[in-house]
């Protein structure tokens, strides 16, 4: 042995103690991995949605392509398109004419359609220009509070409006059951008949007189306004009833 190694042989040493590094490891080995987010900057992130934009505004112009992307995501069979309401076909079957919306009705007719503001718009609203009559307006309303159901329309209230006058032909037409009393509502001439003993008779603006003999009518209220359009609210409600509708046409 050199004097070298005899040297270190007899060196003492204090060596620290051997850390515990199995300890220190293995909890990082059965934890469950950490999720890593992938950070996009917001330039970035703009540039993606502009491109996929572009993407689809390309393929959407193209119609065959159109037509796959549609087909993919289900609406390859839907149609979208923006038109007027259905007009309603309530009380249908008393012959009115054709079944329009409450704006249709006001575009055709040559004259003002009015609503009464006591009971809002109407349930169902039809029009009719047949000649010799003319253009005419009927509101029908269903029945309500204080507004019967009538028999002789099946709704209750049928509101028309049509130029035209009640006299003289009016009076020709009354049964012996039915009442008539002449009055004034809203400062215009107005005759009211009660029972329902009576047909619907008016004469036109051209002089001729018209008659609807299909059903018989219930008690009636006819007002001549002084715009030339005679007012015609029919229903099972008393006359006051009617007069405070009548009133509230404008």
């Amino acid at each position: 042995m050199s004097d070298l190694e005899l040297a270190l042989s007899e060196l003492r040493v204090e060596w620290p103690e051997t850390p515990d590094l199995a300890g220190a490891v293995e909890p990082r080995l059965v934890a469950p991995p950490r999720r890593r987010r992938l950070l996009v900057s917001r330039p970035a992130w703009q540039i993606a949605v502009a491109c996929a934009a572009v993407v689809i505004a390309v393929v959407m112009a193209v119609p065959p392509a159109r037509s796959a992307v549609l087909d993919l995501l289900g609406f390859g069979s839907v149609r979208i398109e923006r038109g007027e309401p259905r007009p309603s076909r309530f009380a249908s079957g008393l012959g009115l004419g054709d079944a329009v919306t409450l704006d249709q009705a006001r575009r055709r007719a040559p004259f003002d359609v009015l609503v009464p503001s006591s009971l809002g718009e109407p349930d169902a609203v039809y029009y009719s220009d047949a000649p010799p009559a003319g253009a005419r307006v009927d509101l029908i309303y269903r029945a309500r509070d204080g507004i019967p159901e009538a028999s002789t329309t099946g709704a209750g209230l049928l509101i028309t409006q049509i130029p035209a006058i009640a006299e003289p032909a009016i009076q020709k037409t009354i049964g012996a059951s039915a009442t008539f009393e002449r009055l004034t509502v809203g400062g215009d001439p107005a005759i009211y008949i009660g029972g329902a003993d009576h047909g619907f008779a008016y004469v036109t603006e051209s002089g001729q007189g018209q008659f609807e003999p299909q059903r018989l009518a219930g008690p009636t209220l006819l007002v001549e306004r002084s715009d030339g359009v005679l007012l015609r609210i029919e229903g099972d409600i008393p006359r006051d009833k009617a007069v405070e509708i009548a009133e509230s046409v404008d």
